[in-house]
């Protein structure tokens, strides 16, 4: 014959969850949240302003790309790396206008470095 059940007896919990642990626990989860997605909003604002900033004068040399009008398939990539190393090279190493009506202009790498040594550079006070 099974034994009377006694929960005092078997050692079962008689005392009850204290419900204020929980409860400030549950509002330091909620106050955590609600930090991290205004701080999150406020920085997507500000980026979004970056953007704006920054997409508002481009750098000089985006300012001369040429609009693809080629195949999108490479049919022969060595050769159209080769193609685009030469151009690269050619502009690296040769004098040009970026931006005749701003004054822009790209020269070859050496006399660039040259000039900025003869020009100087600035330095903190």
């Amino acid at each position: 014959m099974p034994d009377h059940h006694d929960p005092l007896k078997r050692g079962h919990e008689t005392f009850a969850l204290p419900i204020g642990p929980v409860l400030v626990a549950t509002a330091a989860i909620l106050a955590i949240a609600i930090i991290s997605f205004v701080s999150m909003w406020g920085m997507l604002l500000g980026m979004e302003k970056a953007n704006t900033y920054l997409s508002a004068d481009p750098p000089p040399m985006t300012a001369v790309r040429k609009p693809y009008t080629g195949l999108l398939i490479q049919s022969d990539p060595p050769a159209e790396l080769a193609q685009v190393r030469l151009e690269t090279q050619q502009t690296l190493s040769s004098y040009g206008w970026v931006d005749k009506d701003a004054g822009v202009v790209h020269l070859p790498i050496d006399t660039a470095k040259s000039l900025a040594l003869k020009r100087g550079f600035p330095v903190r006070k």
